[in-house]
Order: structure tokens, then C-alpha cells, then sequence
């Protein structure tokens, strides 16, 4: 007999970032080693208050940018394809490090898009595996593909 719950709950590993060959058609990889993944939309709005603001924030409609940034964190894996791509973008920071990539949710709701690099870290503790993180952000708009 199948659980039922009261929500419709997904697993948190389903939440995945794929990165792309370049490929036409593009093969996505999933970043091997990867445990955590983070996705935040920000809009910077543009302070419009004045003094006929009545001491209330006003904001400019449809002023400012907007981004999508996603961050992973995990097991450094040098093996699989889409942890080499993550590093080699890194590698290129500032000379064209840009990435194809795909964030998916286990609702079926994904975007796909072109990422920057914003920062990459590796570390290693006594007893513990090496670790990396990573954090990416969109280079134009993102397409968001709804769940079937």
C-alpha cells in the first residue's frame, strides 16, 4: 500500500543542476558529488522615495535586474563530466567561463539557461572527504519551463 501525505512533497536530491556539452543537441550532466543544491531569484529594486513619499519606501515598477542564482555543495568528484565542466568554467572565470545549464526540481518544474561563475571553493578536513562549493548566476534570462 502506497503513503499518502497531506502535500505534495518531493525528495530534496531530486532538486538538481545539470550542465551542458555544448553539444547541438546539448547532453546534460549531472554534477557527480553534488549534495546540496540552492536556488534564489533576486530582483534588485530601484528606490524611487522622495518627499511627497509620506516616509513610505516606493519602488520603481519594473525597474531593476534580475537574477537567478543557484549554489551546490558536495563531494569534490573529478570523474564525472559535469563536475569537470563546473571546474573548467571556474577555471576560465573572467576569460568566458560561462556554463549551459538546467536546474530541475523533482516537481517537474525546471530552468534552463546561461550561468557565470561567481565563486568556486574546495576544501579538505583530516577524516573527512574534499569538498567543494559553487556558486553560479544567470548571464540574461533564464527560460522557466513549467511542470508538465
Amino acid at each position: 500500500m502506497a503513503a499518502t501525505t497531506s502535500i505534495d512533497a518531493t525528495a530534496g536530491r531530486l532538486f538538481t543542476l545539470k550542465i551542458s556539452d555544448g553539444g547541438t543537441p546539448p547532453t546534460l550532466f549531472t554534477i557527480g558529488g553534488a549534495k546540496s543544491t540552492r536556488m534564489t531569484l533576486n530582483a534588485a529594486p530601484v528606490d524611487i522615495t522622495n518627499v511627497a513619499s509620506a516616509g513610505w519606501k516606493e519602488y520603481l515598477p519594473g525597474g531593476g535586474a534580475k537574477e537567478l542564482s543557484v549554489s551546490l555543495q558536495g563531494v569534490f568528484d573529478s570523474r564525472t563530466a559535469g563536475a569537470r565542466k563546473v571546474w573548467d568554467a571556474a577555471m576560465a572565470q573572467g576569460m568566458g567561463g560561462y556554463l549551459e545549464a538546467q536546474l530541475i526540481s523533482g516537481h517537474g518544474d525546471s530552468f534552463v539557461g546561461t550561468f557565470v561563475i561567481e565563486s568556486y571553493e574546495r576544501s579538505g578536513e583530516d577524516g573527512n572527504a574534499e569538498q567543494f562549493s559553487c556558486s553560479i548566476k544567470s548571464s540574461g534570462p533564464p527560460t522557466y519551463i513549467p511542470s508538465p
